[in-house]
């Protein structure tokens, strides 16, 4: 299996290793304290919503693991056909405004925005750049960003 927690370590690497304008900045979501719920008592009845304080959300978040404990029967049971979703982030910063950027340092923010989020794809689907990318897009990403093809 793949390690999830991995992944931010694995993205400053990559960030270090190729990002020559030092752009990319790691980031950290962070949930709020006030949680609305939509739920239903059955399959039939109105949604309804609910706000959950903290408390609230420590005994849904545990309600939900011990579901899922169940279905799996304690982990024995491979749930081959669920789906995970995992949110990775990182900010591209740029020095100056983007008019800047085209007017005094005659840079496309476009193209930089493009080899960052290369290097992410590449970083968390674990595959090389040039794989990601349609061959009749290589040599144009190339032209600006030689950088990903060194590998």
């Amino acid at each position: 299996g793949v390690d999830y927690t991995a992944v931010p370590g694995q993205l400053d690497k990559v960030f270090e290793r190729l990002d020559k304008h030092s752009a990319l900045r790691p980031t950290t979501l962070s949930v709020g304290d006030a949680w609305r719920r939509t739920s239903a008592k059955s399959m039939l009845s109105p949604m309804v919503e609910s706000d959950l304080d903290i408390d609230q959300q420590r005994k849904e978040r545990q309600r939900a693991m011990d579901l899922l404990d169940a279905l799996s029967r304690s982990g024995d049971l491979k749930l081959g056909t669920c789906s995970l979703h995992v949110v990775v982030a990182a900010t591209h910063c740029f020095e100056k405004s983007v008019m800047d950027c085209l007017v005094q340092g005659n840079l496309n923010p476009v193209e930089h925005m493009e080899a960052s989020s290369l290097m992410v794809a590449s970083t968390v689907h674990s595959q090389p750049i040039p794989r990601l990318l349609a061959p009749s897009h290589t040599a144009r990403v190339r032209e600006h960003s030689e950088q990903l093809f060194l590998e």
